[in-house]
């Protein structure tokens, strides 16, 4: 199951409705997808709200006539229209009002600010993951080779990896996953026996990250931080490569600079 089959059983999920099967397959997907268990986790807060204020007294007839539809456009906020039959009334319009601007708190998205996704916020949250030893590759081997041959059986872009041995990196494994819906590979291992995690992309899916865009047409390597994690992205051949981790920025440039560099004779 892929995230957007994922988000798209969300009520089932909620309302435990559905079948087993299909539980057991979202709960598969959400153990190892930490953009979804975080998306799945919002969505039951937001529910949450909405029930919380219904639940409440009644709006204020001055209330009531505040322009909602303004607000919500101003927020860059579109509701979803649900099949519950209390989302017709007025009163419910302005609960989900109030709820949803509440959730864009909770994204930590101010009004008037980009709320594209961030292709660094995705990577990092997964890398962490992959540090603290809750995300386990799909494919474990020490081999550049066997991880080569891997990727190239199973990504449907382009993928020329992972980086020579000389560049300081020492490969573990590597795993497929998406990102904001975009398919993605990944590479694990060390550098300096720390953890550091490559990401790559089709060159197109840019057009879903539009900051990481304009950074990169403004520069050919963007240098940046998520959090605790250190990042260094480019675009190589038809890839967008990110490398993640805890060591010096210098060192993980190196290892970005060697991605693609190997023959490619299989």
């Amino acid at each position: 199951m892929n995230c957007q089959e994922a988000r798209r059983h969300w009520d089932l999920y909620y309302d435990s409705e559905g079948d087993a099967e299909l539980h057991f397959q979202l709960n598969e997907h959400l153990a190892s997808c930490a953009g979804c268990a975080e998306w799945f986790d919002r969505q039951s807060r937001l529910e949450s709200l909405i029930e919380q204020r219904l639940s409440s007294e009644p709006a204020s007839e001055s209330s009531a006539q505040v322009d909602w539809s303004n607000v919500l456009a101003g927020a860059g906020v579109t509701p979803t229209v649900r099949s519950r039959s209390w989302m017709f009334f007025g009163s419910t319009i302005l609960a989900l009002a109030a709820s949803l601007l509440v959730l864009v708190g909770l994204y930590g998205t101010p009004l008037g600010i980009d709320a594209s996704p961030s292709l660094l916020h995705l990577s990092a949250e997964v890398h962490q993951h992959v540090a603290t030893g809750s995300l386990r590759p799909e494919f474990e081997s020490d081999s550049d080779i066997e991880v080569d041959k891997y990727l190239l059986g199973k990504v449907s872009f382009p993928v020329r990896c992972p980086p020579r041995k000389d560049s300081g990196f020492a490969v573990s494994g590597a795993g497929l996953c998406e990102l904001s819906g975009q398919p993605a590979a990944y590479v694990v291992g060390t550098v300096d026996r720390r953890p550091v995690s490559i990401f790559v992309l089709p060159k197109e899916s840019l057009d879903v990250f539009p900051r990481q865009r304009a950074s990169l047409r403004r520069e050919p390597l963007a240098v940046c931080r998520e959090g605790d994690t250190d990042m260094v992205l480019s675009i190589v051949d038809r890839n967008v490569v990110l490398v993640a981790g805890d060591v010096e920025r210098a060192k993980l440039t190196r290892v970005l600079k060697s991605y693609g560099t190997y023959p490619h004779t299989l």
